[in-house]
């Protein structure tokens, strides 16, 4: 059918092709299964996720029309994505402005008559007048969230080794940062150890952070997400939440070193030494078949064991790839059963507010009888001098 507008159809002969196919079969069967004849996709990370085509911020439309796909990219974006897309079957379609005007008449040319859309990805306002839209055309929008991260849960072959390249490279930053003397981590101020680690991470192969830095000194480590600051660093509790980005896949890790000779150091190595053990306990139930819940519950009740229960208040753990957090959320509200190949944190952590906070995190992959460990750089308890 003819839509009056360019579009391009990529021909590529591409290893990788076969992967992103893939993905589109599975998701086409999953629609029919859940007899949705029409799917609009408008997340950045999952129009990627689906054609190879990625960039953020893009307002770029994935729309399913029966047995047809079309990628609406506005025109800064059309070389782009005509040198990306992956599968050959996506029509790839220019606009200037009004991009669900021109979904709406693409949409119009078909007899379907019920549209779902991300919900968790579209403004109300947005909604609300794509629906008015596509009413004039005979057609009923209604909100499907989750659709697409619920296929992106599990990782393939590529994913994964994506995020171990990741997570490999965020080693080797941690390493170099835990091997520097304390004179020269304290040159620095926590922004700039921040940007420090960036740079070192783009060095060694990533393409960027995954997420702003946490790089938390002294009593602002016991703030979880703490946004680093332009102060020295000093003598004391240095903790590092940080990872980067390799092929669109990222890494998330934090440990939580000590500088030089500070005051209470007794007191923190005991919150260090529970907090590790926590962190041990959980790691060696993760398995194919086990609940998120009670993942978290192993390290919670531990800690709670302690005394410190009220001092760890996050969930233990989020799911990463594409994005830095997505599903599964290991969580006491969650109980989701694990599968082989999903990619999880495990990440206790005990805040004390105006004294510090310990956190140690991990990646892992879960596998059949347990789960591979992405990170080999040292937990234990470390002072650089």
């Amino acid at each position: 059918m003819s839509t009056g507008w360019l579009y391009f159809i990529y021909p590529k002969s591409n290893n990788m092709e076969k992967h992103f196919e893939s993905r589109i079969i599975k998701l086409k069967q999953d629609l029919e299964c859940k007899n949705i004849p029409g799917l609009v996709i408008l997340k950045d990370a999952n129009i990627y996720y689906l054609t190879g085509f990625y960039s953020k911020d893009s307002g770029s439309i994935l729309a399913f029309a029966s047995d047809e796909i079309y990628l609406l990219v506005h025109y800064i974006y059309f070389e782009t994505a005509k040198k990306s897309v992956l599968p050959k079957n996506i029509k790839i379609i220019k606009y200037y402005q009004e991009k669900y005007k021109k979904l709406s008449e693409i949409l119009e040319g078909y007899k379907i008559k019920n549209i779902d859309v991300e919900g968790d990805n579209i403004s109300f306002v947005d909604f609300s007048a794509l629906k008015v839209m596509l009413a004039k055309a005979g057609k009923n929008l209604t909100s499907e969230p989750g659709i697409v991260e619920n296929l992106r849960i599990v990782k393939d072959e590529i994913e994964l080794a994506n995020i171990e390249k990741a997570c490999s490279i965020s080693d080797k930053v941690f390493n170099q940062i835990a091997a520097t003397n304390s004179l020269k981590i304290k040159s620095f101020s926590e922004i700039g150890l921040a940007f420090e680690m960036e740079r070192k991470s783009i060095k060694y192969g990533s393409s960027g952070k995954s997420f702003n830095y946490v790089i938390a000194n002294n009593s602002a480590s016991s703030i979880p997400h703490y946004e680093a600051e332009n102060k020295n660093i000093k003598n004391g509790i240095l903790l590092m939440d940080f990872g980067c980005i390799y092929n669109h896949y990222c890494s998330d890790i934090t440990r939580t070193v000590f500088i030089g000779n500070f005051k209470n150091s007794n007191k923190i190595c005991q919150i260090y030494d529970i907090v590790s053990q926590a962190q041990s306990r959980a790691i060696q139930f993760c398995k194919a078949g086990a609940s998120t819940q009670e993942i978290d519950g192993i390290a919670r009740k531990y800690i709670e064991s302690k005394g410190y229960g009220d001092n760890f208040g996050h969930g233990l753990g989020h799911g990463v790839g594409l994005e830095i957090h997505e599903s599964p959320r290991v969580s006491y509200r969650d109980d989701i059963i694990l599968k082989e190949n999903m990619v999880i944190t495990i990440e206790p952590g005990i805040y004390i507010e105006n004294f510090g906070g310990v956190r140690i995190e991990d990646m892992v992959i879960i596998k059949k009888n347990g789960c591979q460990n992405l990170y080999k750089s040292s937990k234990l308890y470390t002072v650089i001098k």
